[in-house]
């Protein structure tokens, strides 16, 4: 996780109404385990946790341990969206998600 941004509006939001704001991690991909990706950063986006299921806590860790080989590889199930004929990603607690705490060493 390169950067994580608190309170960016969705991609998605509609205009007639108050945008939703959720939280936008830049991740750096070193693999992709399933599906296809070319890039080598990826905007992903989530709620902040508690009620909108999002995974902050998460986005927080790996930003924090960005550059530790032990405890800064996390993987994350994520959803597609396409919208305005742009794709964006997201992801919540009810996606896959692994961190070093879940096995890794």
């Amino acid at each position: 996780m390169k950067l994580v941004t608190f309170g960016v509006e969705l991609p998605d939001s509609p205009s007639d109404r108050e945008p939703l704001r959720v939280t936008r991690g830049d991740f750096e991909v070193d693999k992709v385990v399933k599906g296809t990706f070319k890039g080598k950063t990826l905007s992903v986006y989530t709620g902040a946790g508690m009620g909108d299921c999002g995974r902050l806590s998460e986005f927080l860790t790996s930003a924090f341990y960005y550059r530790d080989k032990k405890f800064g590889v996390f993987e994350f199930g994520l959803s597609k969206h396409k919208f305005a004929g742009q794709t964006f990603y997201s992801t919540s607690i009810c996606e896959y998600a692994k961190g070093p705490k879940d096995g890794q060493e």
